[in-house]
């Protein structure tokens, strides 16, 4: 409803220059608008001096109410501190945080096509210049965004106040500023007057019509913003009653509520690992059950896919830089091909024409004089070698291919990290390079490039497809429309018959393999006709000679056939598994594993959780005579008079610690007494657990050989000891 209510307004600003520009151009005059007053007292220069500077008070705020964790923790009484924007790596607000990519991603491919225009444009300005200006306005957007960020985050009641009050400002001042301001479409006096707009825009109104098309066509491109300004209006109002409220009934909440209060946002995390319905919690219950023993999900969309298609799983959520990630590049896609849509078909008669003369001065090269001049005077495109057909519905069916070979790929790479992920959690490195500390600095490194590479590599493969589906769909249209194509079948015809003996040669292999040089039709690895083998293989010698070098022109084509489809996927590297490494997009995607691996293990978070849970219920323990209570939702209570505790206490860590050695032998050797009687080489193989020097892996692995045929004596002989005082037991009895 929001959202629609801002479509509403802008509508009403933007029609009268709508009005203004048609009636310009039906009386041939300069397409061009005089924006508003307003709009000078908005923006100096690009620079928007209103939302700005109360992003940096807001700031400054955030700064003052944020406490410091180890950094002088007594000097200011522990506060100012830079806040943390996002916790990339946990799944808290990630909803929220994505949406303020998505508006971001929004506002950066305004400055791509900005930048763009301009250097299309004569500018005085050098490249150096430009690059820093656009650089300079991407750290405004990124300061003008932070705030709301740092507010949610912070998650008090002063800071979302703030928040809420600089939301609605921004939304405010967007709509004002994009309908009157910096229309898609429009144009004014100094966009006009420095570049070839007007141009562009009669083309438009020629192909669009002179009613509302480019005004509805505008006001559908702003849906996808809109919603995402309205989803941030509503849910900051929403998170500061929320904590109004709470703070209101804090004397009427349960004593785990109040304990809750009291600590800090990380600690909160942390603790919500081992709930019991947490997804870590899930993690680790599954590993006890098979895949057929595995709850199904309990979310209604999990629901509906079916599960050879992807798997919902509750046991895992992502985080929050690949929901932030994915929001960006779907905003992305989504405004690039309406822009490649809205601004290209006006032009695509003046394209073909252009496309026809190359073809023309292509096949020009191999005629001679007398037929040159023929083809000159002849204008219909039949004539031609290659005719360039209509241009618009193979576009159309070009740009359709292109979205669908991104999307599908984008999904297939989500599907992808997780499984990456689930496999690093279990130390499967089969498709992931295995962890090394010599690749720790790189791994980091990768890991901050992770974002910022998708997003280029996704955008780089968009055009690359689109440019090769586009000449796909052409040369299709041009052969299905004139039936003849004498450049395209010129080149089909000297490329048919090496493809033709290519593929009957490997079948013919495959054939004489499987029926005559392997037992068995091909089911055991084993020779038969071992001297027709060895005639076949010395003619076949010189004859693959031949055939390889075309193999090899076609492995090149593959190559960049397969280079473009798989462009967007960081977890692809078309290097091959030798070279993986030297490609910058994996080498992203193998840190962005790792570092997610190293801080989200499902077993380690519950771990920690567990042991947080334990300190802080020794912490806020609120009466001497009673023990702390349990943080959890399910509101129940461990109460023990003090004298009962201090009995029972030893002897339950006691039993417990009896009973975690009887499970697991190989603890015993990681206990601080017996490493203590433990010569510095024993040592030492445990402390290099993820080294690649292949002595160390050897030391390592004779150890822990070692180490358990002590913990299997050990366990053997306590099974024995139970036994023999069982049967002396029975003896005596």
């Amino acid at each position: 409803m929001l959202a629609t209510l801002a479509l509403i307004a802008k509508w009403s600003l933007l029609k009268p220059i709508h009005d203004t520009i048609i009636y310009q151009y039906n009386n041939n005059l300069p397409l061009y608008y005089v924006p508003n007053r307003i709009c000078s007292i908005m923006t100096m220069n690009a620079f928007n001096v209103l939302t700005f500077p109360v992003a940096c008070c807001l700031i400054l705020i955030c700064i003052v109410i944020t406490k410091r964790i180890s950094l002088f923790p007594h000097q200011c009484h522990g506060y100012i501190a830079p806040p943390i924007p996002v916790d990339f790596l946990s799944h808290i607000d990630r909803k929220f945080a994505s949406m303020i990519f998505a508006i971001c991603a929004d506002e950066l491919f305004g400055i791509v096509r900005s930048f763009f225009s301009n250097r299309s444009s004569s500018n005085s300005e050098g490249i150096i210049l430009q690059y820093l200006e656009r650089i300079l306005e991407v750290l405004i957007i990124g300061l003008r965004y932070y705030p709301l960020l740092a507010t949610v985050y912070l998650d008090t009641v002063l800071a979302l106040a703030c928040g809420t009050i600089y939301a609605w400002l921004d939304f405010s001042i967007t709509i004002v500023n994009q309908a009157m301001c910096t229309s898609d479409y429009y144009f004014t006096l100094d966009e006009y007057s420095t570049s070839d707009n007007g141009s562009s825009l009669i083309e438009k109104l020629e192909y669009y019509g002179t009613d509302s098309q480019l005004l509805v066509i505008e006001l559908c491109t702003d849906i996808p913003r809109f919603l995402c300004l309205a989803y941030v209006g509503i849910k900051l109002p929403a998170l500061l009653i929320s904590k109004i409220y709470r703070q209101l009934r804090k004397d009427a909440l349960s004593l785990e509520d109040q304990i809750l209060l009291k600590l800090t946002r990380e600690e909160r995390v942390i603790l919500r690992a081992s709930q019991p319905d947490s997804s870590e919690m899930l993690y680790l219950r599954n590993l006890f059950r098979s895949t057929d023993q595995r709850l199904c999900t309990q979310h209604r969309f999990g629901q509906l896919i079916p599960k050879w298609i992807y798997e919902w799983r509750d046991d895992f959520y992502f985080s929050t830089r690949v929901l932030c990630v994915y929001s960006s590049t779907i905003l992305l896609i989504f405004f690039i091909t309406v822009q490649a849509c809205v601004q290209i078909l006006p032009t695509l008669h003046s394209i073909q024409k252009v496309i026809q003369e190359f073809f023309n001065l292509l096949s020009s090269f191999g005629n001679t004089d007398e037929d040159i001049m023929s083809s000159a005077t002849e204008s219909k495109p039949t004539n031609s070698q290659f005719p360039v057909p209509n241009l618009e519905r193979p576009y159309a069916l070009a740009v359709v291919t292109t979205v669908l070979i991104i999307v599908v790929q984008s999904l297939v790479m989500l599907a992808n990290i997780r499984r990456n992920l689930f496999q690093s959690f279990r130390g499967d490195d089969s498709e992931i390079p295995r962890r090394k500390p010599s690749k720790y600095i790189s791994y980091a490194t990768g890991n901050m490039h992770f974002a910022g590479y998708f997003i280029g590599y996704l955008i780089w493969g968009y055009i690359l497809i689109a440019v090769f589906a586009s000449l796909l769909w052409i040369s299709i249209e041009a052969l299905i429309i004139y039936r003849n194509a004498q450049l395209l079948e010129s080149i089909l015809k000297a490329i048919i018959p090496s493809l033709l003996l290519i593929y009957f040669k490997a079948y013919l292999n495959k054939i004489l393999a499987q029926y005559v040089f392997l037992q068995h039709a091909g089911k055991v690895l084993a020779i038969k006709n071992r001297r027709l083998l060895m005639i076949f293989i010395y003619f076949n010698f010189f004859l693959d000679a031949f055939l390889g070098f075309i193999s090899s022109i076609i492995r090149l084509i593959k190559s960049v056939i397969a280079g473009m489809i798989y462009m967007c996927r960081l977890d692809y590297s078309p290097l091959g598994r030798k070279l993986e490494l030297f490609d910058g997009g994996f080498s992203a995607y193998c840190g962005f594993i790792h570092t997610e691996c190293a801080h989200r293990h499902p077993i380690m978070l519950v771990f920690v959780s567990h042991i947080l849970r334990q300190c802080k219920m020794k912490q806020f323990a609120h009466d001497d005579n009673l023990i702390g209570v349990t943080i959890q939702n399910n509101r129940q209570r461990i109460i023990m008079p003090k004298e009962k505790r201090n009995r029972s206490l030893r002897t339950i860590r006691k039993w417990h610690l009896g009973l975690l050695l009887a499970r697991n032998p190989m603890i015993v050797f990681f206990r601080k007494a017996y490493l203590n009687r433990l010569h510095m080489n024993d040592i030492q193989p445990l402390d290099t657990l993820d080294s690649d020097d292949p002595n160390n892996i050897m030391n390592q692995g004779m150890s822990t050989h070692a180490h358990y045929r002590s913990a299997s004596h050990a366990s053997v002989a306590s099974m024995m000891n139970a036994q023999h005082r069982s049967n002396g037991w029975l003896n005596g009895n």
